[in-house]
């Protein structure tokens, strides 16, 4: 069964609020969680190769200036539910964290998210790091998976924005996708919605890599003081 932004909409909503107990309804594709100025926006779910279902999906609050931190949820076919659903779950699982432990400090979900205080060129902030969500396409151990739960390649990027960028002074999010494929290696980092470039290639060099596989993980920085 197919679903559209709204009827996903609706399905979170149900999903933070029967499973979470969060003030959550939806109007539209958009879910509001009362109370909290945040807000989740969802977009169109777009069919991918092999039955995927890529599912845009963003979350802002007021002090996001407006702005949205979307995300590009996947969901996989299967089982008796939607590749649409499969990308929410995975995603109020992976994704929400970072934002929950920031925002919705009272959420479970935000029990997901690890907090670290970060300073560097004279700036203070809070760290969010969602977990990784890994993938095997086949070959990974666990020890690789160790390996990308304790130091996600999205941990090296922010550490490395606060040695060497200049940030907003606003909160900033960030997620990574990286992969050993076996046309060989993909790194793709998002900051503030936008294409960070190549000067992050190397953010999952520190992973042993025993097999094909990828990772993925975010963090939202909050500035302090």
């Amino acid at each position: 069964m197919d679903i559209g932004a709204e009827d996903a909409a609706e399905l979170l909503a149900r999903m933070l609020a029967e499973g979470h107990a969060l003030p959550a309804s939806a109007a539209g594709a958009e879910v509001d969680v009362a109370g909290t100025g945040v807000r989740i926006a969802i977009a169109a779910p777009q069919p991918q190769d092999d039955g995927l279902v890529q599912l845009p999906i963003g979350v802002s609050h007021p002090s996001f200036g407006g702005m949205f931190a979307w995300d590009q949820a996947v969901g996989v076919p299967g089982g008796d539910r939607p590749p649409a659903a499969d990308a929410l779950d995975g995603w109020a699982h992976t994704g929400f964290p970072v934002f929950a432990a920031a925002l919705l400090p009272g959420c479970d979900l935000a029990a997901h998210a690890t907090a670290v205080p970060l300073d560097g060129g004279g700036r203070e902030a809070e760290v969010f790091y969602g977990p990784a969500a890994t993938r095997d396409f086949g070959g990974l151990t666990g020890a690789d998976r160790a390996a990308m739960a304790a130091r996600p390649p999205t941990w090296v990027v922010i550490e490395e924005l606060f040695t060497g960028y200049a940030l907003p002074d606003r909160p900033v999010w960030a997620f990574t996708f990286c992969a050993r494929l076996p046309s060989g290696p993909v790194t793709e980092v998002t900051l503030l919605n936008g294409e960070a470039g190549s000067s992050f290639g190397h953010i999952a060099d520190h992973l042993p890599w025993h097999g094909h596989g990828s990772v993925k993980s975010w963090a939202l920085v909050m500035p302090r003081g």
